[in-house]
């Protein structure tokens, strides 16, 4: 068993799940909890957690302040949408971090799938809801959601229809997103 505040490296045991359980930044295994990221080890004595504390990153320092950023939405899994991160409200940060929103953060309607909302390639705005990597967002608030979208079928820059749905000036397609109602204008502007 590691000290408390010793420096940890991922694959360090910490402790058996009989003694403490998995915490942040921990992986449990064969019945062995394990560091999963470099940090300090801290062990949770009330809630019986041991935990591997990362360093704090600039960037996610400035996000915690932050009341959105904006990001680029580069996959998509079923239940997920991928996003690297390349702005701080209105900052441009020189080296990207790595985001997703699941579903359940998108909209307080139900989705039948992430991609009546986003698509590769989207501008998202969203907000953090917490300071771990890879950073977890949410786009549920009126001014958060898509601020840009390309058409899917000709790559045209969409234009805003009405409150969820986006037009294609160049073919007519139309395709429905979650928009950021305070950034997107009539007109794409």
């Amino acid at each position: 068993m590691k000290k408390q505040g010793e420096l940890l490296l991922p694959g360090d045991e910490l402790s058996v799940i009989e003694e403490f359980m998995s915490g942040e930044g921990t992986y449990e295994y064969e019945g062995r909890v394990y560091a999963s990221v470099v940090g300090k080890a801290f062990y949770d004595m009330i809630n019986r957690k041991t935990n591997s504390i990362s360093f704090k990153k600039p960037g996610l320092l400035s996000i915690k302040k932050a009341k959105y950023v904006l990001g680029i939405v580069n996959g998509m899994k079923e239940d997920s949408a991928l996003v690297s991160i390349y702005s701080i409200e209105d900052k441009i940060i020189s080296v990207p971090i790595t985001a997703y929103i699941h579903i359940s953060q998108i909209s307080n309607k139900y989705l039948n799938s992430i991609t009546e909302a986003l698509k590769v390639g989207d501008v998202v705005r969203a907000k953090a809801l917490n300071f771990s990597i890879p950073l977890p967002l949410t786009i549920k608030q009126k001014d958060l959601g898509v601020v840009f979208a390309k058409c899917s079928i000709c790559g045209t820059k969409m234009i805003k229809k009405d409150e969820e749905h986006l037009r294609c000036p160049n073919c007519g397609n139309i395709e429905t997103r979650k928009l950021a109602l305070v950034t997107v204008k009539k007109g794409g502007n």
